[in-house]
């Protein structure tokens, strides 16, 4: 029986104490989310409140501390404190945070301990109130000036008759700041005492006489003179004269941190005066760019050998230029730095704003742009179609070929009119010269082509003229019309191509600016093969006599020739490109009669017109024969009269004089002599 009462004992006793232990368990994995029992914030009870709820109880006892004015007395003055003035704030989040990690123990033998201890024992925790010093030093020295007579002072800097003067500083009484601090945190986080009285003690002042000598130095220094800020780009200019500068000098006394006194000028009266200069300071972004300077003397360029260039002009990179505007601060600031130095000159600053799409490091990473080619063309002055080519030049002078970028000659200068400037000259059509507004440019296409040529640049399309012109390179040569043929190059470099003209008055001259990579080309001219003869043309005039020919044009034989472009690359390996041209033949032009002008096969030629001779000086018999036997008929006119008789009867004229020609059958009009004796 004994034996059988112990076996249930040993079941009974460990239930009595896992049970309860259970329940402790239970209880604190209930309790994960809440903070835990008998956990007080400034005797706030928390425990068992979720973090939000605890927050929310935090926040209304702060609010309860901001609400309650204080009432602080200073020697026997007592002022009202409102505790939002001087920036009470719980830091509600931080709090609750530390009330969350009470009775948190690890491992399940020290949370239990820790839940049975929650029965009996409290933890308190301090709110953590906080207290913003450069208001609360704002707020004391507000009452220490009001309550105090003998306050300390630390000294200034007074302008009069336009000189800064010393204002020394000296010891006084004033407020003991750091056990005013602890009082003032004590009885703003009691919500149960809302006065206190501050003590008060000999303040010896932050600065010194030193101090203040060498402000008064600095300060001279500041208004001693007019300051002026410029500015390139935009350009623009500020001065601010000695007078505006002491009417705009402040000086403040700053005891925070190292006690010092802080220089400068009021920004209200100063900003008056810089802001009619805002429309000037406002910009767009500058692109960077380069400055080719044509005015710099270059060196002569002696060599002839075709395709060599000469020195160049002088190309300087002008810098890009985010978006700028006026910035007051900026330079209120900039005024106060140009003071203080001797020169009293500085820049002008401005606000930046967007970026520049192209910028210097864009150019800087396109390496050094200098003449890679040029080449030039001569011409007869006067002539009008000089006035086109150079207006031509003027158009496409400066323009920019980006790497990768084609250039078309016609979509740079649009179709010439006069309303352009642009006026009548010579251009092939069908292979004869005739007159077209804007004719001749295909010179200035020449020597654009053959700048290109030598510059290593892409021949994307390019037409030569279809009849030779001596003036032109042989075989290497372009035509440009509207709308076509046209003349576009590519940008095969990985550097801008710039674009420049020069022309005189016999010449014009194209220059590449640019960096192909050290590329050379050299030109290279074939012998002329398929030699053709001139044609032969005739064109009729009934101004030349049947049978005879007047050559009116000598014409010339056509041929084609082959042009080599051979470019060198940097490491010496060599490529070609060849490009074959064809000139017309030029016919040789001869004038004849319509009558004996060639027809075609089949085709019934035009009658020639018959001789009329000269029978001037016959007998009337004689003259008949002679017309009838030429093929005309005649007719008897009025008579002439004669001087003798040997003349009486003889034709004196004919209608159609001896020589000349008449259709067959035709009448001629004879004019007999008579004499008459007196």
């Amino acid at each position: 029986m004994f034996a059988k009462l112990r076996n249930n004992l040993k079941i009974t006793i460990p239930s009595l104490v896992l049970i309860p232990l259970l329940f402790v368990v239970a209880d604190i994995s209930s309790r994960n989310d809440e903070i835990a029992r008998n956990v007080t914030i400034a005797g706030l009870d928390v425990g068992g409140l979720s973090p939000e709820d605890a927050t929310t109880m935090v926040l209304e006892y702060q609010d309860e501390l901001r609400n309650e004015t204080m009432l602080i007395t200073v020697k026997d003055t007592t002022f009202e404190l409102d505790p939002k003035n001087v920036g009470l704030v719980i830091n509600a989040d931080e709090v609750v945070s530390a009330a969350m990690e009470q009775r948190r123990e690890s491992g399940i033998v020290g949370q239990v301990f820790s839940w049975f201890g929650s029965l009996s024992s409290v933890r308190e925790l301090d709110v953590g109130v906080t207290i913003d010093p450069a208001l609360l030093d704002d707020q004391l020295d507000e009452w220490q000036q009001s309550a105090i007579t003998t306050p300390a002072y630390d000294g200034g800097v007074i302008v009069t008759d336009g000189f800064a003067k010393p204002d020394y500083p000296r010891k006084g009484e004033g407020i003991e700041r750091n056990e005013a601090l602890r009082i003032l945190t004590d009885v703003l986080t009691d919500p149960k005492t809302n006065t206190a009285s501050l003590p008060t003690a000999e303040v010896t002042p932050s600065l010194t006489r030193s101090d203040i000598d060498k402000a008064v130095a600095e300060a001279n220094l500041l208004i001693g003179g007019p300051v002026t800020l410029r500015s390139e780009e935009p350009p623009l200019e500020l001065t601010i004269t000695s007078q505006q500068l002491i009417d705009a000098f402040v000086s403040n006394v700053v005891t925070v941190g190292t006690p010092r006194i802080e220089l400068g000028f009021d920004r209200e009266k100063l900003a008056p005066l810089i802001e009619p200069l805002r429309e000037a300071a406002n910009s767009e972004p500058r692109d960077a760019d380069w400055f080719i300077d044509e005015d710099a003397p270059v060196p002569e360029h002696d060599d002839d050998t075709e395709g060599e260039k000469g020195i160049g002009f002088p190309v300087t990179l002008i810098p890009s230029r985010p978006a700028t505007s006026l910035d007051i601060d900026l330079v209120v600031d900039a005024i106060a730095a140009t003071a203080s130095s001797d020169v009293r000159i500085g820049e002008f600053p401005f606000a930046e704003g967007a970026p520049a799409d192209f910028t210097t490091a864009d150019a800087e990473a396109m390496g050094e742009v200098a003449l890679v080619s040029e080449f030039t063309t001569f011409h007869p002055a006067g002539q009008s179609r000089v006035t086109n080519i150079q207006l031509f030049a003027e158009t496409v002078d400066g323009d920019k070929v980006w790497p990768g970028e084609e250039y078309s000659l016609n979509e740079a200068v649009g179709q010439r009119t006069v309303e352009k400037g642009f006026v009548s000259g010579g251009m092939i059509l069908g292979g004869e010269l005739v007159p077209d507004i804007g004719g001749g440019v295909s010179q200035f296409a020449t020597t654009f082509y053959n700048a290109s040529f030598f510059g290593c640049y892409e021949d994307v399309v390019h037409q030569p003229h279809s009849l030779y012109f001596s003036r032109y390179p042989e075989g290497r040569e372009a035509t440009i019309s509207w709308p076509r043929p046209n003349l576009i190059i590519g940008n095969n470099s990985d550097t801008v191509l710039i674009i420049k003209t020069q022309y005189t008055a016999t010449s014009i001259t194209v220059q590449f600016y640019g960096n192909n990579g050290g590329y050379v080309c050299e030109s290279e001219k074939s012998g002329r093969f398929n030699i053709t003869e001139p044609p032969i043309e005739y064109l009729a005039d009934a101004s030349v006599n049947p049978g005879e020919e007047h050559v009116k044009r000598n014409g010339s034989g056509g041929w084609s020739v082959t042009i080599t472009r051979i470019i060198t690359a940097p490491d010496g390996t060599v490529t070609t490109e060849k490009d074959t041209n064809t000139y017309r033949p030029k016919s040789k032009q001869i004038e004849v009669h319509p009558c004996n002008m060639p027809v075609e096969e089949g085709e019934t030629p035009e009658e020639c017109p018959l001789l009329v001779p000269s029978v001037v000086g016959m007998n009337l018999a004689n003259a008949q024969a002679a017309l009838s036997a030429a093929g005309f008929g005649f007719a008897i006119g009025d008579p002439i009269a004669v001087g003798s008789t040997a003349e009486n009867g003889i034709v004196q004229s004919q209608s159609a004089a001896g020589g000349s020609y008449l259709e067959g059958g035709a009448v001629v009009t004879l004019r007999l002599g008579v004499y008459t004796e007196s």
